[in-house]
């Protein structure tokens, strides 16, 4: 991430106070905002600006319905054989949250907050990387190029000896410059995995991940089927000693309830179809050697 001017001014704590008290006593369970969060239920982003035309800033809230959701989402994860969980404590969340974003993007304005469930951070200036890969108006080449990005982005990651622990193309966003952002560091691994399998866990998710994003083989002008996404992101991703573990070391379930809504799959068939491509992948290259 290249350097960028700061305004050097802080967004106040009333104003920050008053957004997070927005979202506890706000009753919109369940009900899809904007931000792209159901109520409550998950973590909820809100925009703040530096007074009157001033920097934008977001805080990223975790709301006291977030603790059901948590405890949720790793009774699903134990079933989906991930090998991770949310991480439930929210001061635990905010300092992995800060020393991850800035680790990758030294740059990077994120601080924590009086508020034990509440970041406060840059606003950055992007697309999803999931609205780019399922775009009708983008060309098969800037496809390709955001699955490199993704790609090499992970690596990135990797080579500094850290680990995302949920990187699907909802948690990475790109700017019209092309630098990558990856964001939400809410997951970790369990303690007795050891750093290349949390590695290749990470790169396990991001293939299948990317794969879901198109719902038929070879669609949306991509033209590769599934074995030929799978060889292009590994190739760009590069990293020999993780992709040779994640090859004679991967566990994919067929029953996996969480995967559907964590990789954000359009559908049940396309997730399974996925699954079983990649089998069928790992198969085949042990067959060769």
């Amino acid at each position: 991430m290249g350097s960028k001017e700061k305004s050097g001014k802080k967004v106040s704590n009333i104003d920050l106070a008053q957004k997070i008290d927005e979202c506890t006593f706000e009753s919109t369970f369940f009900k899809k905002e904007n931000n792209n969060s159901y109520g409550h239920f998950s973590s909820v982003i809100k925009e703040i600006k530096d007074g009157e035309g001033g920097t934008s800033h977001l805080v990223k809230i975790r709301p006291p319905l977030f603790y059901l959701n948590g405890i949720l989402s790793n009774i699903s994860r134990l079933l989906s054989s991930t090998g991770s969980r949310k991480i439930l404590d929210n001061k635990r969340w905010s300092l992995r949250e800060e020393e991850y974003l800035k680790s990758i993007n030294p740059d990077f304005e994120i601080d924590d907050t009086i508020h034990d469930n509440a970041i406060l951070m840059e606003k950055i200036d992007g697309k999803v990387a999931y609205d780019i890969l399922t775009s009708d108006e983008k060309s098969k080449d800037e496809k390709l190029s955001t699955i490199q990005k993704l790609s090499k982005g992970l690596r990135d990651i990797h080579k500094k000896d850290l680990y995302h622990g949920e990187p699907n193309t909802q948690n990475c966003l790109i700017t019209e410059d092309g630098e990558i952002y990856w964001i939400d560091f809410e997951i970790e691994y369990h303690e007795e995995l050891s750093l290349i399998e949390k590695k290749a866990k990470d790169l396990e998710q991001m293939l299948l991940s990317m794969m879901g994003a198109f719902e038929e083989e070879g669609e949306r002008g991509i033209g590769l089927n599934d074995e030929g996404l799978i060889d292009f992101i590994l190739e760009s991703y590069g990293d020999q000693d993780v992709i040779s573990y994640f090859l004679n070391n991967a566990h994919v379930p067929f029953f996996a309830p969480y995967r559907i809504y964590q990789l954000a799959f359009s559908s049940a068939y396309r997730f399974y179809q996925v699954q079983i491509n990649l089998l069928k992948y790992l198969n085949s290259w042990e067959s060769e050697i």
